[in-house]
């Protein structure tokens, strides 16, 4: 067997590579035949097929991220933790989630440009604290219904967790970690909207 630390490094490039690979590209090629990258804002993620190519695949673009992280760190949960327990700790566990977020966000496959990675972070999330992020879903979901609110709702998404998680109990061990990671979520999305020219 490999050594603990570099199995560790082949983890986080794996779980960038996969990130890498766009949901909302096989869905619009494989759904509808378009290339994803021609079509609206030519920005591959679930904002632009929902707005410019279909609601419905709009959803499923987001329900495959969600699920496609959640689903991802299950599976090294459960292969590892029979081989080798330090692999799967919970702090380890967060870095390979967010290295897929990275790849979902700065894909290397596409000039670095990729989508928000906000359904893909709900899911990591979730992975962690189902409850918590429930919670600030069901708030996001709100505001976009009664206010219109997208962008703030998306805003809610990224920085509410750590907050709503630090109150809740049971969860609050992860407050600290979901503000560091939220924080670089933040970070990832400036250079996402720089890349869309909204900055």
């Amino acid at each position: 067997m490999l050594p603990y630390p570099l199995i560790i490094i082949l983890l986080i490039i794996v779980s960038y590579a996969i990130g890498c690979f766009s949901t909302a590209r096989l869905i619009a090629k494989n759904f509808k035949g378009l290339n994803i990258y021609k079509v609206g804002t030519g920005h591959p993620d679930t904002e632009n097929i929902y707005q410019n190519v279909s609601k419905t695949l709009g959803v499923l673009v987001g329900i495959v991220d969600m699920g496609k992280i959640y689903i991802y760190l299950q599976l090294i949960k459960l292969i590892f933790g029979r081989l080798a327990i330090e692999i799967i700790d919970p702090k380890l566990l967060m870095v390979y989630g967010f290295a897929m977020i990275l790849g979902h966000c700065l894909p290397v496959t596409n000039k670095f440009k990729g989508g928000r990675g906000l359904f893909s972070f709900i899911g990591f999330v979730s992975f962690f604290a189902f409850i918590p992020m429930l919670i600030v879903a069901v708030l996001a979901m709100i505001v976009i219904l009664a206010f219109k609110q997208i962008r703030f709702a998306q805003y809610m998404i990224v920085l509410l967790p750590p907050f709503v998680s630090y109150f809740i109990p049971g969860y609050s061990g992860y407050f600290s970690s979901f503000l560091v990671f939220s924080v670089l979520m933040g970070i990832v999305n400036f250079f996402v909207s720089k890349n869309l020219g909204e900055i």
